[in-house]
């Protein structure tokens, strides 16, 4: 297919041949008509003559150069891809940097390579059908969503918090949860004000963890923004598009965060959700730094823009807060006549003195505080809850290459008698992972 510009180039050399030789016109009268110089009118009248026109207006085909990089590194570039299909190019070229390559394409050689070899996708212009807006300082307006449940192997249904500054698109808090409770909210503006300050508005949907829907009072959250000069704003209902930029994170997450790490995952069945929020901490670095935003001007990174702008808005919190007065949750226990108290299947001691009596547990993401009236009795580190079919559990293959889980019995291979296997079932209860030596060796159906 010949492109526009060779196009216009073969058709200007077709119009000063019949002028020349047809029409009878002068050198000086073709440049003037074409808006050329008289050099360049002889130069193709010579090339006319050579016989040489489809040669010269053709350009090289840069496909057919000689590559600077041995066929080692497409080869695993390849079977990368072929790996995870779900690996983009900015994570094949970081994996090709950890194992030791020298030299390394760019991403967009990688993409045409990918795409050469039937493993790509040809991206698209985004096609906005709404009217798009933009604050024009950072920290003028945040941006606060929870993404709905994400399956993560065995660590089950989460859920992503996530602030966003929507002039900049820098993420200014982020992580993982195993509910939606109201806390999480709360400490996720804790984290995001104690490091950049107070921004002027936060943007939020109508969600029960952000908006009171029955009472006057407002909610826990709508009650502290209060207390830090931010006016809350709520989106209008049932309209995502007004938080389109945190949408399309979420989206960001799916393709270049969890396509990656749900593969390690798979693969390691020790990993913890304090280890999975430390990945999404690493990766968050990487977007906020080094991720170049289609959306900013010059396709600049989240933080250039962020802190590279004049006219930021700076509001430090300047009065201390006791934040864990607004994360806590608190609930009224009984204590049994053993000194112990219940808490979501969990049994925790109390000192003796206060069989028989009420006491008030405060609850927070990492521990539970117990009181007495205004004394605090004892804390206790609140273990991560979990149903049974997540935890990994270890199973001896008997001599017939079998194992037994659940009252079922499941083969494996006799070449494998003795050995010690890790047992997990999948998050939807379908599946059992089986791990050996910390490698994913094979999935079973339950």
């Amino acid at each position: 297919m010949i492109k526009s510009k060779d196009q216009g180039k073969t058709n200007l050399i077709e119009r000063i041949l019949h002028q020349y030789y047809h029409q009878k016109k002068s050198i000086q009268e073709i440049a003037d008509m074409e808006h050329c110089s008289i050099r360049t009118v002889y130069r193709w009248l010579k090339i006319a003559k050579s016989g040489n026109i489809s040669r010269r207006s053709q350009k090289p085909n840069l496909c057919q150069k000689r590559s600077i990089f041995p066929n080692e590194v497409w080869n695993r570039i390849v079977d990368l891809k072929q790996e995870n299909s779900k690996r983009t190019a900015q994570i094949i070229s970081d994996l090709l940097i950890k194992e030791g390559f020298s030299k390394i394409p760019s991403l967009t050689s990688i993409r045409r390579h990918l795409l050469k070899k039937g493993l790509g996708r040809i991206s698209t212009e985004y096609r906005r059908g709404y009217n798009a807006f933009e604050r024009e300082s950072p920290n003028e307006l945040w941006q606060i969503d929870i993404a709905g449940a994400q399956t993560i192997g065995h660590l089950g249904s989460l859920f992503l918090f996530t602030l966003l500054d929507d002039c900049s698109r820098f993420v200014v808090a982020a992580f993982y949860t195993t509910d939606q409770k109201s806390g999480h909210v709360i400490e996720l503006l804790r984290q995001a004000i104690s490091k950049y300050g107070r921004p002027l508005e936060i943007l939020a949907d109508n969600g029960t963890q952000f908006k009171n829907i029955l009472g006057n009072l407002g909610s826990k959250y709508e009650r502290i923004l209060k207390l830090l000069d931010i006016r809350p704003v709520f989106a209008r209902a049932r309209h995502p598009q007004t938080k389109g930029k945190l949408e399309r994170f979420f989206g960001t997450v799916k393709t270049m965060f969890l396509s990656e790490v749900r593969y390690q995952i798979k693969q390691d069945p020790t990993i913890t959700l304090t280890e999975f929020n430390q990945m999404l901490q690493k990766w968050i670095e990487f977007y906020n730094t080094k991720h170049r935003h289609r959306g900013l001007p010059n396709r600049s990174s989240p933080s250039k823009v962020y802190f590279g702008k004049q006219n930021r808005i700076d509001r430090p919190l300047e009065v201390q807060l006791n934040w864990d007065r607004w994360i806590v949750e608190r609930e009224t226990r009984k204590v049994t006549k053993s000194n112990l108290i219940s808490y979501h299947g969990q049994q925790f001691a109390i000192p003796p003195g206060y069989a028989g009596l009420e006491v008030e547990i405060w609850i927070s993401p990492s521990k539970i505080d117990i009181f007495r009236g205004q004394q605090c009795i004892i804390s206790h580190s609140k273990s991560p809850s979990s149903s049974s079919r997540n935890k990994t559990q270890t199973r001896k293959i008997s001599y017939n290459g079998s194992f037994g889980y659940k009252g079922k019995y499941y083969y494996i291979s006799y070449k494998m008698k003795g050995q010690q296997i890790l047992v997990r079932e999948s998050a939807d209860g379908q599946e059992l992972y089986i791990y050996h030596q910390n490698k994913l060796l094979m999935k079973l159906p339950v």
